[in-house]
């Protein structure tokens, strides 16, 4: 399935400090001040460090509706993504000139499996998530 039809984008992680309150396990509530990641869309495979797409095999089961369909994040080898950032431990590495004709490489191949979940388990290949 074209990752254009699964609403692909490509993302930056942002750092960022901010305050928000946190509920501990035993209900009082703490103020913390630290460091925050959001995710920021961007238009070109040079500047990205992750993909985001809709699970293909969720997609279709929902026959290519995207309400309620689950997402799949694929971040990106050598790129600056820190290694506490879910999820993890996978990491690939693209190639291609963008979404169209991206395809996951590398000696481990590219393969993606999610656990848990649908189990989803596929390549990114040619701009195509199967």
């Amino acid at each position: 399935m074209r990752l254009r039809d699964l609403e692909a984008h490509f993302y930056r992680i942002e750092e960022y400090i901010t305050t928000w309150v946190r509920v501990r396990p035993d209900g009082d509530r703490e103020e913390i001040t630290g460091p925050r990641q959001r995710y920021v869309p961007v238009e070109n495979l040079s500047e990205a460090q992750g993909l985001w797409f809709l699970c293909p095999k969720c997609f279709e089961a929902n026959g290519r509706s995207n309400v309620g369909v689950h997402a799949v994040i694929c971040w990106f080898a050598d790129r600056g993504v820190p290694d506490d950032t879910q999820p993890k431990p996978g990491r690939w590495r693209p190639a291609g000139t963008g979404i169209d004709d991206l395809t996951f490489v590398g000696p481990d191949a590219a393969s993606v499996q999610l656990v848990g979940g649908c189990n989803w388990h596929g390549f990114v290949r040619d701009g195509d998530a199967a």
